[in-house]
């Protein structure tokens, strides 16, 4: 006999018996809907049925932790030419949240770099160092 009409045959077989051995061991037995009412009943009375998610706690510097880590980091960027004269910052931190692209937070902050300059709004990242002091990525 063909290859192809043997398998074929050995599969009809064996689904004909699975399907036979399920009918015996599971006779009459019929899948039923909840209703709204049973359900909302079951809830109410095990509460852990439906699990609310807990929130991801992130830990994020206080306001003063983020500004003298920004300064800190100010201070020793390429940029500053005149480190004499650095000016009078101040920062306001945002919504935080885990930074996705390495260690730490990335904040939303208004900085301002004089007590007369507008507002800058920038994504500034925070990660704690070996010391534990929090240390600014200026991205």
């Amino acid at each position: 006999m063909n290859q192809n009409a043997l398998l074929t045959i050995a599969a009809t077989v064996g689904l004909l018996a699975g399907t036979g051995g399920t009918w015996l061991a599971m006779p009459g037995v019929e899948a039923q809907a909840l209703s709204k009412a049973e359900l909302t009943a079951a809830i109410s009375a095990d509460p852990s049925l439906c699990p609310v998610p807990q929130a991801p706690i992130v830990e994020a510097p206080t306001e003063d932790e983020a500004l003298a880590a920004f300064r800190k980091a100010q201070e020793a960027s390429p940029l500053v030419w005149d480190r004499n004269n650095v000016p009078e910052i101040s920062l306001a931190l945002g919504q935080c949240d885990k930074n996705s692209s390495g260690p730490g937070v990335s904040c939303m902050t208004s900085i301002k770099m004089s007590p007369q300059a507008q507002p800058l709004d920038r994504v500034v990242g925070f990660a704690k160092g070996a010391s534990g002091e929090w240390i600014a990525t200026i991205n």
